[in-house]
């Protein structure tokens, strides 16, 4: 299968009609094909994925040895923890307010991102990796999300499909209220269940000072950049305040438009 081009849609084994009909749509929309799933290892090898929805009509990326599928990891979590302790880091460094557009330019699962428009009406997430980001469109728009919170924060979120790298330098100066950038970690914990699936698709640029000088331009209120306490970014990364936790090793690096 050539790298992301003509991706295949099927099913789970033994479909039911609504399932072959959302693969074909899904087919249709990300310009993919559809195939038969009795038929799937004619068109793959050990080294290729394809997309597949399940008896309940979720969509999901199956290789050989894994699975990637959408959920919000542990932003019910941690907006509950808020909720009684006013204490996230992230909130904290970004202090977003319903006025605030926020650009997250390194989505993901979202999970950051679903946290954050709950307090912001409006936030654009990029995604790099184009099967990430058609996992994660359609999760936020079809999951069955447990609090009222969470579905009301799911519609305030726009996710493009995007390289950071390039979006940030067609931006105009002050584009944003705040712009926040969590990249692949350079010392990742690779004990964690939520992300080990989305390493085999993520995109893994790193950072350097003209990317945070653009991020600076784009911006009205303040960058938030997200780093594991030994990642190289710390030796040049210039900030006006640093917030985090020594025992998760993760740090929010905070620059203040002046």
């Amino acid at each position: 299968m050539e790298q992301y081009s003509k991706m295949i849609f099927t099913t789970s084994h033994k479909p039911k009609k609504e399932q072959i009909e959302k693969a074909y749509e899904y087919a249709k929309a990300y310009d993919g094909v559809y195939k038969n799933r009795r038929h799937i290892y004619k068109y793959i090898n050990d080294e290729d994925f394809y997309f597949s929805i399940d008896k309940n009509n979720n969509l999901e990326i199956i290789w050989k040895n894994g699975k990637f599928f959408y959920h919000p990891s542990i932003a019910k979590i941690r907006y509950n923890n808020y909720e009684h302790t006013k204490d996230d880091y992230l909130i904290k460094s970004l202090t977003p307010c319903k006025e605030d557009s926020i650009l997250d330019l390194t989505y993901g699962l979202g999970s950051e991102a679903l946290l954050l428009a709950a307090f912001s009406d409006n936030v654009i997430g990029l995604e790099g990796s184009y099967p990430i980001y058609i996992i994660v469109k359609e999760g936020l728009k079809n999951y069955n999300f447990p609090d009222n919170w969470m579905r009301k924060a799911s519609k305030n979120i726009k996710i493009k499909n995007f390289n950071y790298k390039k979006y940030i330098y067609k931006q105009k100066e002050n584009s944003f209220d705040l712009v926040y950038c969590d990249p692949m970690f350079e010392n990742p914990q690779m004990k964690s269940a939520s992300l080990n699936p989305l390493r085999r698709f993520a995109v893994y640029d790193q950072l350097d000072e003209k990317d945070i000088e653009q991020m600076y331009k784009i911006c009205k209120k303040k960058v938030v950049i997200k780093a594991r306490d030994k990642d190289s970014i710390w030796n040049w990364l210039k900030v006006d305040e640093k917030m985090g936790s020594s025992h998760s090793g993760v740090y929010y690096g905070v620059i203040n438009k002046k």
